[in-house]
């Protein structure tokens, strides 16, 4: 039976929502435990909570890697901030099990984790991170999910768009639905003809680009002040 390509792309206005919903209940329940102001953050904050995303992506990366069969050319990275995303994309063929522990390594690891050791050592940073993150990992909750109903089977991929990802089976998967994610194109899977073009190891939109250099800018005035 011939394979099937099932490209979805991740309605970012929602997920957007979602992660700001999590946010938001979270820094509730914990303002009851720590004096959490997200609207009063120092820029020095700013900064390490920046790192900490770009952290997020990495263990994405590690994750990837940690499959074995994947080449470390074919890991990737950016930041669209226009979009609302700082991305890791793995731009060749992997299973069902790969891409489920790299989804979920970083809310284990930089999310769940380091909020239980926070609560721990009463640490309203640690704690506010770990907020930031799970918030920040409401995509890949959506695509957790997804991939769960899908055939143990299926194989993944990541061509060149940061918002839009591709499934490859033999079954038809048109019918699996999570909200966030949409059916964008599908048809006859031929890899000779389908592949990622654009295998820059770090790509920065210009606007992202201006963010960084404006919280440098005000990261060395508060310092300074």
């Amino acid at each position: 039976m011939e394979k099937k390509y099932y490209t979805y792309t991740l309605n970012t206005m929602v997920l957007n929502v979602i992660a700001l919903l999590i946010l938001f209940v979270f820094v509730i329940i914990n303002y009851a435990f720590f004096d959490i102001n997200i609207l009063d953050i120092k820029i020095c904050t700013l900064v390490i909570m920046t790192l900490w995303l770009i952290l997020h992506e990495v263990i994405h990366a590690i994750g990837f890697l940690l499959s074995f069969d994947v080449k470390r050319s074919n890991v990737v990275f950016g930041m669209f901030l226009e979009k609302g995303i700082f991305y890791c994309m793995c731009k060749q063929e992997i299973s069902k099990k790969s891409i489920l522990f790299s989804l979920l390594l970083p809310l284990i690891t930089i999310g769940i984790i380091t909020l239980i050791v926070g609560y721990i050592i009463s640490s309203p940073l640690l704690v506010l991170l770990s907020i930031i993150n799970i918030s920040g990992c409401a995509g890949d909750i959506m695509m957790w999910f997804f991939m769960m109903r899908l055939p143990n089977d299926v194989r993944y991929l990541d061509l060149d768009d940061p918002t839009s990802f591709t499934m490859i089976s033999d079954k038809d998967l048109s019918g699996v639905k999570v909200l966030g994610i949409e059916l964008k194109d599908s048809g006859i899977y031929d890899s000779k003809k389908m592949y990622a073009r654009d295998k820059s190891r770090i790509k920065i939109s210009n606007l992202s680009w201006v963010f960084l250099i404006i919280l440098c800018i005000l990261y060395i005035i508060d310092l300074l002040i």
